[in-house]
């Protein structure tokens, strides 16, 4: 089989895949509307009624899909982390989720000046409405694990045999675009990429699952949990005022203490992160493949193709409409 032929038939497997969990929470949204309101109207059980079909309907179609439509099948090289090289990773994913970040802030700003209106970030609601325990649940525990399933595992281990840099670059544009809303798509897409060449170079997708966990943990939940504690409107709004501002630290002080902690900790992870990215990037290395494109082709099979185009249409149009709705 040809490099161009399974990038399609993986993206057509994708975009299958996207309009059967389309279709299912549409339909479920609308039996718990209609017999169900009271259910209907909890954030948290449609949180979960959503994780449970999107997860449910890829494990249903994901791994028998992938295996009918490309038998070609190669399973990175396995080697193992010591714990000090996570714990380094996980400051590189922290630095690159807050460099993205900024990518995708500064173009949905000017985005927002065009459109006029604010386009949200669908995060915030899941760390207002859900509670401390079942966000954990949902991010650190079941959305990493069927996540770098579906986007690592079983996307890498059909492409890899077709070169390193397009199956990094397609699962991180899968993962991206998975997501369906331009507030996660920027670092979501970096972040994704960035666990595929882990998973590439270790070959255990546990590595990257823990990673994952251990990001959406600290973002979602932990630093949440402190920021909590914080006016920040009320901080700011001092903040412009040296006299105003030491007033208000001495009148606050558990705030200002959790404030202290939250901005000390990431600013650690990410200088972290900085010194690890500076003294590893001559480690970071990508190995030839057997049926590789050659003279440059790698990137041309593996996105001009009838699938994948397919799967970045739907996705491009799914998030302007949700972007167009928001904006209403």
């Amino acid at each position: 089989m040809t490099a161009k032929k399974a990038y399609s038939r993986m993206g057509f497997l994708y975009l299958i895949f996207s309009l059967i969990v389309l279709v299912v929470q549409l339909v479920l949204s609308y039996v718990l509307y209609m017999y169900y309101p009271a259910l209907y109207d909890s954030y948290g059980f449609l949180m979960i009624v959503s994780s449970l079909s999107l997860y449910g309907m890829g494990v249903l179609i994901l791994p028998f899909g992938a295996q009918k439509l490309v038998k070609e099948k190669k399973v990175p090289e396995k080697h193992s982390m010591k714990f000090s090289e996570l714990l380094q990773a996980f400051c590189v994913t922290y630095l690159i989720v807050v460099a993205s970040n900024l990518v995708g802030q500064f173009i949905i700003g000017l985005l927002e000046s065009f459109l006029g209106g604010a386009i949200l970030n669908p995060v915030d609601d899941l760390v207002e409405y859900l509670s401390p325990l079942l966000l954990f649940m949902l991010t650190g525990l079941i959305a990493p694990v069927f996540e770098e399933w579906f986007f690592r595992k079983i996307l890498v281990d059909r492409l890899l045999v077709y070169g390193e840099a397009a199956a990094i670059l397609v699962s991180g544009l899968l993962f991206g675009l998975f997501h369906g809303n331009l507030d996660q798509f920027f670092y979501a897409f970096a972040i994704g990429s960035f666990f595929a060449y882990i998973y590439i170079r270790t070959g255990k997708v546990h590595y990257v699952m823990i990673l994952h966990g251990m990001l959406n943990v600290f973002s979602s939940v932990i630093l949440s949990q402190l920021l909590e504690l914080v006016n920040l409107d009320a901080f700011y709004a001092a903040a412009s005022d040296m006299m105003e501002l030491m007033r208000y630290c001495l009148e606050n002080p558990v705030e200002i203490s959790a404030l202290a902690i939250a901005e000390g900790v990431v600013y650690c992870i990410m200088i972290g992160g900085l010194i690890f990215v500076i003294r590893g990037r001559r480690r970071f290395f990508l190995k030839p493949q057997a049926q590789q494109p050659s003279n440059g082709g790698q990137m041309k099979a593996a996105l001009l193709n009838a699938g994948m185009i397919c799967y970045v249409v739907y996705s491009v149009i799914y998030i302007i409409v949700e972007t167009v709705l928001e904006l209403m």
